[in-house]
């Protein structure tokens, strides 16, 4: 029981000592400033370390980390920096609360395995035979085995009144001796099978709460879907390019600037791309091309994607369709 006690102990130690890791990890979150994304990628990482270490049978802990968004998921042409910061605030609570939840559920679960080893390890009382050496017996008994040896028959040697008593009181105590033993050994390995089976209880009942909050979030996002919803399709993709500021495309990748030339000739200049190219068989060696209405051209992304791109108008703004080169 006390190699127990110490092995449950040391445990012990090791688990606060990563609650005290959680514990830095959160007020690292809570100092987090706004945009500093070597820091937030440093907490987010060691979270996910630290939460592997502590709860190794609930890996969905390090999926809702993941899951952390401290990005808009989708970008609007001139929509400003509020968006981004909104998003950086929600994603920082959501990570503090995390792992604040995480530190708690660990505190509950050290206090409910002290009170179980406090139970096992109480003392108890546990009756002993000890049997008390007769020395005067003893020595009446080497006097008749002397006088035992001096019969030539070896059943008259004995005396079969005392062997018999001796032989049961031998036995007797040996029988007391093996159920001491054999209870001590029972009482670890209960303790053990109790302890492992309290563990899985609470990692299975974790469990089933994860995969029915998972089930009611994917049945309201099933909600949120209209019954006529017909996924749209991206291209061709219509764009309008403001002679005033650059306007972004695909998601903020390439960034399209337009110029008024003369009549309806414009510049257009792109940022963010591989090159163009009035013919298709041509180098892409350039960023900025001249256009008019009714004109086509290529784009090479920086993935070495060919786009064609139509132009619709260059009367009040240029207006661009863009279609992928299959």
């Amino acid at each position: 029981m006390p190699h127990l006690a110490n092995t449950n102990i040391g445990h012990n130690y090791k688990q606060n000592k990563m609650i005290d890791k959680l514990n830095e990890l959160k007020s690292r979150a809570e100092n987090l400033r706004y945009n500093d994304e070597k820091e937030l990628d440093d907490i987010v990482r060691k979270t996910i370390m630290y939460v592997d270490q502590i709860f190794p049978m609930k890996p969905t802990y390090q999926s809702d980390v993941k899951l952390i968004k401290f990005k808009p998921s989708f970008y609007v042409s001139g929509m400003g920096e509020q968006p981004y910061r909104d998003s950086w605030n929600s994603g920082q609570q959501k990570l503090i609360n995390f792992l604040d939840t995480r530190i708690e559920e660990k505190e509950l679960e050290l206090k409910t395995t002290t009170k179980i080893e406090q139970k096992y390890l109480e003392p108890r009382i546990v009756e002993k035979i000890v049997t008390v050496q007769d020395n005067a017996r003893i020595e009446d008994l080497i006097q008749e085995n002397t006088e035992l040896r001096k019969s030539k028959s070896l059943w008259n040697r004995i005396n079969w009144a005392i062997f018999i008593p001796s032989i049961l009181t031998a036995l007797g105590g040996a029988f007391v001796l093996g159920i001491y033993i054999g209870k001590a050994q029972f009482d670890t390995e209960k303790l053990e099978l109790f302890q492992k089976n309290q563990i899985l209880e609470n990692r299975n009942d974790s469990l089933n709460k994860e995969a029915d909050i998972s089930n009611i979030k994917i049945q309201n996002l099933t909600k949120l879907i209209p019954e006529d919803f017909v996924p749209k399709q991206l291209f061709p993709l219509k764009i309008q390019i403001s002679f005033s500021s650059p306007t972004s495309i695909f998601d903020g990748e390439i960034l399209v600037s337009a110029k008024k030339e003369f009549d309806d000739i414009v510049l257009l200049e792109f940022k963010g791309i591989n090159g163009l190219s009035a013919d298709l068989s041509k180098p892409y060696d350039s960023l900025n091309i001249q256009v008019k209405e009714g004109d086509r051209f290529y784009l090479k992304s920086e993935s070495k994607m060919i786009y064609v791109i139509n132009v619709l108008s260059t009367t009040i703004s240029c207006d661009i369709e863009i279609m992928e080169k299959k």
